[in-house]
């Protein structure tokens, strides 16, 4: 798909080709405006020689030709945007950073991957979910990803992974460290949603972005370079869960993941609002149809839902199924 310079370039290049067939006619219409006077002048003198007696001829000068005007350039347009080196980007060698990566204080709704097209289940048999007790449903429910790979364990907080404590597998039920559990998957997509026993303890955001930061790097140093990590949101609870857990006010997880989508751009992730299907938009809550017995977790039909929102919000991938049209045809490519 032609992107924004490429369709510029031929707008321009159609331009310039426009301005310089304008010029040629006006340089044709000169010279034929003064070929049609020289010999008009010849005419006027030929008459005028035969009317009288011809004088002595004395040697004049040769005529000098008119010279043709310049011919008129395009200008060459201005690019709003700096010139940018695209030569090494296809490379595996780290290239220099073209624009700031900080980001302080990105709404998590707004970098979140958008609605694309619908995978089909195949793509999750390349998938590994890692998290706590509450992404371990992906794997206990009838969500038709049975085939993923799952490293989910009860109470497990970012420090789980990092210290990579052995822990016992919601899914699988095997006593395992979690690290070691991922890289053993070596995943195509890796979905991370860990961080809700983290928020129980309150002032613990700082500590806990430091941790996933930390996460983060031992992942890209264990996995295939080319694996797509995607930060799920934390959901939101119950309005009661509050009044014995203050750490999980419903405010305050949606300003954590304001901290995670920010993260997940610095460390060159995606980030998922899986919060869209599960809460409600007014205040964050969980959706009273999904919710279970202590207002934290999920039941079947919240499950279920949260696994079509994954299928329908990925990032475009050559290699992956699609149900229906493929979005990339969408997108007029």
């Amino acid at each position: 798909m032609a992107d924004f310079y490429t369709y510029r370039n031929e707008v321009t290049g159609k331009r310039r080709r426009r301005k310089i067939f304008l010029a040629l006619i006006v340089v044709l219409a000169l010279l034929c405006a003064a070929v049609g006077l020289f010999w008009f002048g010849r005419g006027e003198t030929a008459a005028a020689q035969a009317a009288t007696p011809a004088p002595t001829q004395e040697p004049t000068a040769a005529p000098t030709e008119t010279p043709a005007p310049a011919q008129e350039t395009a200008a060459e347009p201005q690019r709003i945007l700096p010139n940018v080196d695209t030569a090494a980007w296809d490379k595996s060698e780290a290239v220099p950073a073209t624009i700031d990566t900080e980001y302080l204080n990105t709404d998590h709704r707004m970098v979140a991957v958008p609605m694309l097209g619908t995978v089909t289940n195949s793509y999750f048999d390349t998938v590994t979910f890692a998290g706590d007790s509450i992404a371990s449903g992906l794997g206990i429910y009838d969500t038709g990803y049975h085939n993923a790979h799952y490293a989910t364990y009860v109470s497990a907080g970012v420090q789980t992974f990092v210290n990579n404590v052995s822990v016992k597998n919601a899914v699988t039920g095997a006593t395992e460290t979690p690290m070691e559990t991922i890289a053993a998957s070596q995943p195509d997509y890796l979905y991370i949603l860990v961080g809700t026993n983290n928020l129980v303890v309150q002032g613990s955001e700082e500590s806990f972005i430091a941790y996933y930061e930390r996460l983060i790097d031992m992942l890209r140093e264990q996995l295939n370079p080319g694996v797509i990590i995607y930060i799920q949101a934390i959901p939101g609870v119950q309005e009661d869960v509050v009044d014995s857990k203050p750490g999980l006010d419903n405010t305050r997880i949606a300003t954590a993941n304001d901290l995670l989508a920010n993260m997940a751009l610095r460390k060159g992730c995606y980030y998922i609002n899986i919060r869209e299907a599960l809460t409600n938009p007014a205040d964050g809550s969980q959706i009273d149809d999904y919710a279970t017995k202590d207002g934290v977790h999920f039941n079947a039909a919240g499950y279920r839902a949260w696994a079509e929102y994954l299928a329908t919000h990925t990032v475009w991938n050559r290699r992956s199924v699609y149900s229906g049209e493929n979005p990339y045809y969408i997108y007029g490519a």
